[in-house]
C-alpha cells in the first residue's frame, strides 16, 4: 500500500461528485473515517468534519439536515456526534456515485482508500488517501483523464502488517468492526450503542452484534492462535505445556 497526498484542483471533486467548492466556506477540512457501497451506485461515509466557522449546536444542524443534503447533493445526511470543543462533527452522509466513477471502481479503485481532504488554495484541494500496487495505475489514469494538473506532495509505503488480521473478515464484518471502532462502540465508557448503530445503517440490533462478534473472534483467532501455539487447553480449561 502507498499513502499519496495530492494536491488537485477543486473542480476535480466537483466534476465528480465527491464534493461541492462551499463545504470549505464553513468548513477547514474532513476525514473520511469510514467509506463502502451500500447499495447499487450509492455510497456510505462516515466523515469527521473541521469546522472552519462558528460551531453550530448539534440540534440546529439536525434541523438543517435536509437543507445541508441537498447543498452538498447528497442522498442523506445525519449527525452521529458533535464535539463543540474541537469545532467537530461525526456525521453519516450518502451520495449517488457517477457513472464514470462507478465505472472506475468496478475496474481498479476499489483498492483506493480515501483519508482526508483540506482546503490548500483558494482553488485547490489537499487529497491523502491509501492506495494498492494494482490501483496505482487507475488513480495515474483517472488525473490523466480529467485533463487537470496535478501535484505529487509524498508517496509513503504504508505498512500491511495491522491489515493481516482483517484478511479474514467479510466486507461486511469489516465495514461494521472499522463503524464501531471509530464511532466509539469500544470505548469506556461507549460512545455509541448497538442500536444506534443498528439505525444508522438500516439493520436489526441483533443482526450488527452477529457481525460484530464474528468480526471479533476472528481476529483472536488470528492473534491469539499464533501467540498461544504453545499452549493446550484440558475439558477443565487449565492450560498445559505442549511437550515436544
Amino acid at each position: 500500500m502507498k499513502r499519496l497526498e495530492l494536491t488537485v484542483p477543486l473542480r476535480l471533486l466537483e466534476d465528480l461528485g465527491i464534493l461541492s467548492g462551499r463545504f470549505f466556506r464553513h468548513n477547514e477540512r474532513l476525514e473520511v473515517l469510514q467509506s463502502f457501497l451500500v447499495r447499487p451506485e450509492v455510497a456510505a461515509m462516515f466523515l469527521r468534519v473541521h469546522r472552519r466557522g462558528p460551531f453550530k449546536d448539534l440540534s440546529a444542524v439536525a434541523r438543517e439536515a435536509r437543507e445541508i443534503a441537498r447543498r452538498y447533493r447528497l442522498k442523506r445526511f445525519e449527525v452521529v456526534s458533535a464535539d463543540p470543543e474541537q469545532g467537530e462533527y461525526v456525521v453519516w452522509i450518502e451520495w449517488r456515485v457517477p457513472a464514470a466513477l462507478m465505472d472506475r471502481l468496478e475496474s481498479g479503485l476499489a483498492g483506493v482508500v480515501p483519508l482526508e481532504l483540506s482546503l490548500a488554495g483558494p482553488t485547490e484541494v489537499q487529497v491523502s488517501l491509501l492506495a494498492s500496487d494494482e490501483a496505482l495505475p487507475q488513480v495515474r489514469t483517472l488525473l490523466a483523464e480529467s485533463g487537470t494538473p496535478y501535484r505529487v506532495r509524498s508517496a509513503r509505503s504504508g505498512s500491511s502488517a495491522m491489515r493481516q488480521p482483517l484478511a479474514g473478515l467479510t466486507t461486511r464484518q469489516r465495514n461494521l468492526l472499522g463503524m464501531a471502532y471509530r464511532l466509539g462502540y469500544y470505548d469506556s465508557p461507549a460512545r455509541i450503542s448497538l442500536g444506534r448503530m443498528a439505525v444508522i445503517v438500516g439493520i436489526s440490533k441483533a443482526a450488527v452484534s452477529k457481525h460484530l462478534r464474528a468480526a471479533e473472534r476472528k481476529i483472536m483467532t488470528a492473534v491469539m492462535g499464533e501467540a498461544g501455539g504453545g499452549l493446550e487447553y484440558r475439558t477443565s480449561g487449565l492450560p498445559r505445556i505442549r511437550r515436544p
